[in-house]
């Protein structure tokens, strides 16, 4: 298999899935933690940051070609001062890795932050957390690269860093287990990232922070890693069958040996929705949008989950309130929402010596959504080409589920909805066009 067409497809498309768990008027292009997990590479207040400060913004804000010769010229004179192993080296050869990935050259940000991560820890130790900056930038490159599997090493790495430098259930470690979270979950690793967001609540509730607002980006992975494991992002026709090349955890910890026992106990991504609700009705003041935000995402869960009645009931009692607080209900409401649709399978291209260039087709569907929502009297309103991915579509949408439409407060069937999936294909070339191979024909006698 191509690892990574196959990787850049899974990461676009939980990404979409994700989201779709994410506030309706707020959505979220990638599930992330909403505290930052990359340690700051330049301490406000230092010597860095008087030296580098303006370099950094200029990189941030696209002037990365200016601030990349400035930095070019102080790499050489502190090499030529001092050695090519200094301390002092690691912030400019970081800040340049970051100018060459704002130029889109992969390859020099990768030797760069390598070369930054070699001399942290020449200069400070193998284990030393003054690195974690340039690992997750060379992370992030890798995984711009498409090179997911070397970035969960890195990642990886980091994590194990981390956890080496503070006691356990240690505060400081949140980062680190929220940040490697969201890479496994981003991958389709829901168990491992299941684990993480686990070991992030043990460190909350050794801390007596789990019933904050902090707390709740890993009840929220918690939940989603349930969610990916019972409603897979693209269509999979045999359960059995391993239909994500998702990179094996290279990590040996407490937290993996037990994440096994999670597997298939949706009632803990529930309950975590449930104490999500509970921390939003203890904020003082309590932020009214927030609490009806969390209140949806339990009734989408109980919607997907087959319990039509407890989510309806969930999402009257969020019109009733919303119309309480000056929300505009109606409009909220007005239509069906996409809550799920594994994602259909592209047609299988002919060999490259029959295919054209790539082309765009779609097929729309229209059909009703009942309240439970389910859809029906599903017809195909449009396909190009013709039939070439009409059946998978379809198929797809049969195990569609919808936020159903509400009217005054109650959930309504709506009629007439329509869907477009795009895609795209190889048309197949005339035989007689079709581009001959001359290493598939036999030899002439003239060669």
């Amino acid at each position: 298999m191509n690892f990574y067409p196959c990787k850049a497809y899974l990461l676009a498309f939980v990404c979409w899935t994700l989201a779709s768990l994410s506030h309706a008027d707020e959505p979220r292009a990638l599930y992330v933690s909403d505290s930052p997990a990359t340690p700051a590479l330049i301490e406000p207040g230092s010597a860095d940051e008087t030296a580098y400060g303006f370099l950094s913004q200029q990189i941030a804000s696209g002037e990365a070609d200016d601030a990349a010769n400035v930095l070019e010229n102080t790499l050489n004179q502190i090499q030529a001062s001092r050695h090519r192993y200094h301390e002092d080296l690691i912030v400019p050869l970081t800040l340049l890795g970051d100018a060459r990935m704002a130029q889109q050259d992969l390859d020099a940000a990768l030797d760069l932050y390598a070369r930054a991560r070699h001399v942290a820890r020449v200069s400070h130790g193998l284990f030393d957390i003054k690195q974690l900056a340039v690992v997750y930038r060379e992370a992030d490159a890798l995984i711009a690269a498409g090179d997911i599997k070397s970035a969960a090493k890195r990642e990886e790495y980091a994590y194990e860093v981390m956890r080496k430098a503070y006691p356990n259930y240690d505060a400081a470690t949140l980062p680190g287990l929220m940040r490697l979270g969201d890479f496994y979950l981003n991958t389709f690793n829901y168990l491992s990232a299941r684990a993480m967001y686990t070991a992030a609540m043990n460190v909350h509730s050794s801390n007596q922070t789990d019933f904050s607002v902090d707390a709740i980006p890993a009840l929220r992975g918690i939940a989603i890693s349930h969610r990916l494991e019972r409603f897979p992002p693209i269509y999979i026709a045999n359960p059995d069958s391993s239909a994500f090349d998702n990179p094996t955890p290279g990590l040996r910890s407490p937290e993996f040996d037990r994440q096994q026992i999670a597997f298939n106990n949706f009632p803990a991504g529930e309950k975590a929705l449930q104490q999500i609700i509970e921390i939003r009705r203890r904020q003082e003041p309590e932020d009214i949008q927030e609490t009806l935000n969390a209140i949806v995402e339990l009734a989408d869960w109980h919607l997907l989950f087959g319990r039509s009645n407890m989510a309806n009931t969930l999402y009257s009692e969020v019109y009733k309130q919303m119309l309480e607080s000056g929300v505009d209900a109606a409009s909220f409401f007005a239509k069906p929402t996409l809550v799920y649709l594994p994602k259909p399978d592209n047609p299988r291209p002919p060999p490259a010596d029959r295919r054209a260039e790539p082309a765009d087709g779609l097929v729309t569907l229209s059909f009703d959504v009942a309240p439970t929502g389910r859809i029906r009297k599903l017809v195909t309103v449009e396909s190009k080409p013709e039939k070439l991915m009409d059946f998978r579509v379809r198929r797809s949408m049969r195990l569609a589920i919808f936020r159903p439409q509400l009217i005054d407060g109650l959930p309504v069937v709506a009629e007439a909805q329509t869907y477009t999936h795009e895609f795209r294909y190889f048309p197949k070339l005339d035989p007689a066009a079709a581009v001959i191979n001359p290493a598939s024909q036999p030899p002439t006698e003239e060669s």
